[in-house]
């Protein structure tokens, strides 16, 4: 693995959710509605499966060992048969797809689920994925740990007990942050962006900044960690992360302070502190330039 893909991984975190298993049998569509704060993932343990974006009139078929990830959560369906008209019978339940089955026996076996890149993975990373990222099974030194991953799941689904759900959890965070890493070894083959992103002066900023949100940071202050004048460091920054130092700065401590509002009890007094803002203020008008809505009324919206 070469040192620009490490740094850029490095910069990542991302918590994964896994689901029960799905068996499928044909006659079979299920839909999957967006959410853009959701990056979904189907794992085809057997049998197999067509998948496509929301609208789109043509698909990926997977076979067993092949992942489909959806990294901005974009609505989605998956179904048996491309040739085949299957009406939707598929309805959402807590962000669940709930669907009739017509067969005795499954055909397909699905492991499901979601995961959530953290605030401190960089807005450009993100930005740049594909809507849909398959990474496939097969031969090679890179399938060969693939397939491992995918063993150790249909081993912890198959035990006597009840899965345990922190493992799947965590399983399910290296099989993404896996196919993660091989699209980067092609992206930053031709992607300049994602290079002067893996630099390590960028990310030596991008560091400073998460692990110091609070600070008064200014352009100059940033331009000493970076090592360069003023000028220079300040059109590197935005061509590597698309957004001016400042604006990165301002956007990590709202993400903060939605994380804060989601987990914590903290008043929005509290949360504006702690987000590195002295005036409740000038928090308020941040926040909600960022998100379009108040804190109180984003601290009130439902949560999966």
């Amino acid at each position: 693995m070469t040192d620009e893909i490490l740094e850029l991984l490095d910069l990542m975190r991302v918590r994964g959710t896994a689901c029960v298993g799905e068996s499928l049998t044909a006659p079979w569509k299920v839909c999957v509605e967006e959410n853009p704060d959701l990056a979904r993932f189907h794992l085809v343990l057997a049998g197999r499966t067509w998948i496509s974006m929301d609208g789109a009139s043509d698909g990926v078929q997977l076979f067993p060992g092949d992942i489909v990830i959806i990294p901005n959560g974009k609505a989605h369906c998956y179904f048996d048969q491309k040739e085949r008209d299957v009406p939707n019978e598929s309805a959402m339940l807590n962000g669940h797809a709930k669907h009739a089955q017509t067969e005795p026996s499954p055909d397909t076996h699905l492991f499901c689920g979601y995961f959530q890149f953290s605030e401190n993975t960089p807005p450009a990373i993100i930005s740049r994925l594909p809507d849909m990222l398959v990474e496939r099974g097969g031969e090679g030194r890179r399938a060969r740990k693939f397939n491992l991953l995918v063993q150790l799941i249909n081993a912890e689904i198959g035990r006597q007990s009840e899965p345990l759900q922190s493992v799947l959890n965590r399983l399910t965070e290296i099989l993404c942050l896996h196919a993660i890493q091989n699209w980067l070894k092609h992206a930053l083959s031709h992607d300049e962006a994602l290079q002067a992103l893996a630099s390590p002066r960028i990310k030596e900023v991008i560091d400073r900044i998460h692990s110091q949100p609070t600070a008064s940071w200014t352009v100059d202050s940033l331009a000493r960690v970076y090592g360069q004048s003023r000028t220079a460091f300040a059109a590197h920054f935005k061509f590597a992360t698309g957004q001016s130092p400042i604006n990165y700065v301002r956007q990590y401590r709202i993400k903060q302070a939605c994380t804060m509002l989601e987990e914590t009890a903290l008043s929005v007094d509290d949360v504006a502190y702690n987000s590195g803002y002295a005036d409740t203020n000038a928090f308020n008008r941040a926040f909600r330039r960022e998100t379009g809505a108040s804190p109180g009324a984003y601290r009130r919206m439902p949560r999966l």
